[in-house]
């Protein structure tokens, strides 16, 4: 309000051809109608302004104002402030002799000027033209009569072009961002998805299938370019006991630490899962049985070093493990497992918390063991 105000003044002082007191009602606005950086307020104080310095004869200033004028309507649109702008340019350059350039800003200056000419210009034109042409007189101001109802059909007809194109730009945009937010929730609902089918829903690494996906991809990689891998497998230690004892939730608590620990110290290849209850296994590809047990011997310390104490709890913490390579078991993954699984076992049977590696005594020890257990079964049932 306060710029229309300023600006409204200034025409007041032109009009009454004081362009001095324009300058001064202008430039001491300027600087805060800066700030606000609104273009239409911008092209209109500039263009007054280089009326001004021209009516004052400071021809560099006004050449100055009338280009910025020119670069701020541009950011509109063509106005009555590039009509003005034009017209000063175009004087300017024409009293240098410039006649090129003069001729350039006369086009700007008059394809501006008939884009915005209301009735009044009209009007005046068509007196201009009367003084000229008095014998055309009649025509001429009927001719202009009639270019200026044609200029407002078609300002209409564009005004309405206008309105049309906004709402088509809206729907469209509508549209857009409709579609938009249907392919980020499909997006979303595969991510979520995706996760559900290969992580543990619990302790957030690979379930079993996944994992044995992509083991079984590492298998075949590693035996194509002729390197090793191991497995590891680890069971928690009494890990019944800490459910019956403190609840399922603080044996939850358990293996969301132990999965925690163990991922975070894991290699960027290995392939960390848990295959179900308190039972985890570790694939690592391009790495042999002794690198595997060191490995597997870090895993069962720092499962070991847990605090039980973040669960309400005090109570100790561990797991026994199994190891195997390529080298033991093959490239079978479901014998490597099995192998790790007898391994394991004989770390339960010899005390818990310990690492042993895959041999086939280990194997034959159990397979003996398993036959021995079915015999007393049967054994049992046949007195039964």
């Amino acid at each position: 309000m306060e710029s229309a105000i300023y600006s409204y003044l200034a025409e007041l002082h032109l009009d009454n051809n004081q362009p001095l007191q324009a300058i001064a009602t202008l430039e001491k606005q300027l600087e805060s109608l800066k700030a606000t950086k609104y273009a239409p307020f911008l092209a209109i104080y500039h263009a007054l302004l280089a009326k001004s310095y021209y009516l004052s004869k400071q021809i560099d200033i006004a050449e100055e104002h009338s280009s910025k004028a020119v670069a701020h309507a541009k950011n509109i649109g063509t106005s009555e402030s590039s009509v003005t702008a034009y017209n000063i340019l175009f004087q300017i350059a024409e009293s240098r002799g410039e006649h090129q350039q003069a001729l350039a800003y006369h086009r700007e200056y008059a394809a501006a000027d008939k884009a915005y000419l209301d009735e009044v210009k009209t009007k005046h034109l068509a007196f201009q033209l009367a003084q000229h042409q008095a014998t055309e007189q009649k025509n001429q101001i009927k001719l202009l009569d009639d270019q200026n109802r044609l200029l407002r059909l078609e300002q209409k007809l564009s005004r309405s072009e206008t309105e049309n194109n906004r709402l088509f730009i809206s729907l469209l945009t509508v549209s857009i961002l409709l579609l938009a937010g249907m392919v980020y929730k499909s997006r979303t609902t595969q991510k979520r998805l995706k996760l559900l089918a290969e992580y543990d829903a619990l302790t957030k690494v690979h379930n079993r299938g996944h994992f044995t996906q992509q083991a079984l991809n590492a298998i075949d990689y590693c035996s194509k370019n002729q390197q090793a891998a191991s497995c590891i497998l680890f069971d928690l230690d009494k890990f019944k006991s800490i459910n019956d004892t403190y609840g399922h939730a603080t044996g939850d608590w358990v293996l969301k630490q132990v999965a925690q620990v163990c991922q975070a110290h894991s290699r960027k290849s290995d392939l960390f899962a848990r295959l179900g209850g308190e039972e985890f296994c570790i694939f690592l590809p391009s790495c042999d049985v002794n690198t595997a047990a060191q490995l597997a011997e870090e895993y069962r310390k720092l499962i070991a070093a847990i605090d039980s104490a973040g669960s309400g709890f005090e109570f100790a913490i561990s797991a026994s493990f199994g190891v195997t390579d390529f080298s033991l078991s093959g490239t079978n993954l479901d014998k490597m497992i099995a192998d790790s699984d007898h391994a394991m076992y004989v770390s339960k049977k010899t005390g818990r918390n310990r690492v042993t590696i895959f041999s086939d005594g280990i194997a034959e020890f159990k397979r003996n063991k398993q036959a021995n257990s079915a015999m007393s079964s049967q054994a049992t049932e046949a007195r039964v």
